[in-house]
């Protein structure tokens, strides 16, 4: 995870949450600040004319020109003055939290859903899911504390202006008591960051052993192996609760220390007010309340620092992810994309995701268009890999990838995704019913076309579902069978009306029924598409107007 100074972290933030919403709330923290201040000042007027033992700030103004009306005037005014601010400067607060983590998250999945697919397939995904739910809210708490930060600094700031203008030489011993102070929880804050940094990998531990549960629990029931599984899931809580605990503990530990600490430069501070400052009671009380009330600020701005410190992880976890996916990001095309009507012709095409095992080395293809071209060969072989490439998903790192003659760049690559259908080997059906499903595709596509969709792709048997298109599929579609769900899948990837349609494995873990269903559906859409297939067995390759093998990411045998 990239380190970065603290300047460049904030000027993020401001940039994200916008600079006239940071602006304001700065503003109304100020005002907050300086009318907290003024009230202390306040009292030494009041104080010296109940005390009829006038006394004069070091500004040189005369105290005796301030009436005790006046004076409760100028209370009341600052008290309303300061509630308002702190209405006003926790809604600010409020929505800037808001912007920070809305606008981080809709970056992070705007550069995510821009970025390359050769990039995108090598992100974990359980990193992205932690990153996207659980670290960027802990965003909203680094927010909070940098808010608190900022009223606090300033708060802080405002009582030591107020006791500089009712005593220099008090104010400055006072200072340099409370810079001491400050001085025992620096290792604490340095340790915040550390703990921090632990608890954004214990919040990636826990997704990753969370997914993992979740996609294998039939192969866990299948062994017997439920306990173990609940002992790897309990054993990520551990060690995410122990650094939430660690995390308390400091905090616990920089109050103790600013608590005694205070105590003692109180005392020390009166000793010498009292001794070498004879000073009158109308100055030491205002004094002796401002200190008092700075010692619960030090407390609160310890506090936040820290808590700054342990979510700042978070913050800089969430732009590096954005940072390297706007690095992998694909180009925008405006151009047309080419139609396939004669062949896709791939020369020379090489891939390689490791420089010791490529992908793809030197594989030449003509597929010819309006046919069913099936791909096999052994598991790593790089079948998928040279469908993506077909499909424009990835560009090769050498060779040419060419649609009717039309030589493919990093532009026309995307336009021609356009002409393409994808299903993979588990389909993805998202939650509502089956029309909602085909309009994901085509959101202006009337009754007509989804009919001729479900049709093409065998998947005529949703009209005698429970309310028919409009049967509500629930989460994923786990109402239905596997080969149900993927041939919802494939008359979705129809609304396209693509040329080219390329099935991952699509029906590897179909029963006969449905594997018949959907090859039947494949051989028939050759009219006008073109198909390509990835099996390693099954109905498929019997059926295929062409089958190329691929054996260590060249082809073995057509």
């Amino acid at each position: 995870m990239a380190r970065r100074s603290e300047a460049l972290r904030i000027g993020a933030l401001v940039e994200i949450a916008g600079r006239a919403a940071t602006g304001r709330l700065a503003m109304i923290s100020l005002v907050s600040a300086v009318s907290e201040g003024l009230g202390f000042v306040l009292l030494v007027p009041l104080l010296a004319q109940l005390s009829d033992a006038p006394a004069q700030l070091p500004l040189g103004i005369s105290l005796d020109e301030f009436s005790p009306s006046t004076i409760l005037a100028g209370f009341v005014v600052l008290v309303v003055i300061r509630a308002i601010a702190e209405i006003a400067r926790r809604l600010a607060v409020q929505d800037l939290q808001v912007a920070v983590v809305d606008g981080l998250r809709l970056r992070a999945t705007e550069a995510l859903l821009g970025a390359d697919w050769r990039w995108l397939s090598r992100l974990k995904r359980s990193t992205s899911e932690a990153l996207l739910i659980s670290n960027i809210d802990r965003a909203s708490y680094a927010v909070d504390m940098f808010a608190a930060l900022v009223r606090l600094s300033l708060s802080l700031l405002a009582l030591a202006i107020a006791a500089l203008a009712i005593s220099p030489a008090a104010a400055l011993t006072g200072g340099a008591a409370g810079a001491l102070v400050l001085l025992t929880f620096l290792p604490l804050l340095r340790r915040a960051r550390q703990l921090g940094e632990k608890l954004s990998r214990a919040n990636d531990g826990l997704y990753a052993r969370l997914g993992e549960t979740l996609g294998a629990l039939r192969v866990i029931k299948s062994y017997g192996r439920e306990e173990r599984a609940q002992q790897e899931i309990a054993s990520a809580l551990d060690d995410l609760r122990r650094q939430e605990r660690s995390f308390v503990r400091d905090s616990a530990l920089g109050q103790a220390a600013l608590q005694i600490g205070g105590a003692i430069a109180a005392a020390l501070l009166a000793w010498f007010a009292l001794g070498a400052l004879a000073m009158p009671l109308a100055i030491l009380l205002p004094l002796a309340a401002i200190f008092v009330r700075a010692l619960p600020l030090l407390g609160q701005l310890q506090a936040s620092a820290q808590g700054w410190n342990h979510a700042r992880p978070a913050i800089d976890e969430a732009l590096t992810l954005i940072e390297e996916a706007r690095k992998a990001h694909e180009p925008t095309s405006l151009d047309a994309s080419p139609r396939l009507s004669d062949s896709i012709v791939l020369d020379q095409i090489a891939i390689a995701y490791r420089a010791d095992r490529p992908a793809l080395s030197g594989v030449s293809l003509k597929i010819d268009a309006r046919q069913l071209l099936v791909l096999t060969g052994p598991s790593g072989c790089g079948k998928s890999t040279l469908a993506d490439v077909a499909a424009g998903l990835i560009a090769p790192d050498a060779g040419t990838i060419a649609v009717d003659g039309t030589v493919l760049d990093d532009t026309s690559r995307r336009a021609w995704r356009s002409r393409i259908a994808y299903v993979q080997q588990e389909s993805v059906l998202f939650s509502g019913t089956v029309r909602d499903n085909l309009l994901w595709a085509d959101p202006d596509a009337d009754e007509e076309r989804m009919k001729r969709a479900l049709e093409e792709a065998s998947a005529g048997f949703v009209y005698s579902l429970p309310e028919g298109i409009d049967c509500d599929l629930g989460e994923g579609g786990l109402a239905l069978s596997g080969g149900e769900r993927q041939r919802i899948a494939l008359a979705r990837a129809l609304m396209r009306d693509p040329d080219l349609v390329v099935l991952d494995e699509a029906t590897s873990a179909l029963d006969a029924t449905s594997e018949n269903a959907i090859a039947a559906a494949l051989h028939a859409m050759t009219e006008k598409r073109t198909v390509i297939a990835i099996a390693h067995r099954g109905l498929l390759p019997d059926i295929a107007d062409r089958v190329v093998r691929l054996d260590k990411g060249r082809i073995a045998g057509d």
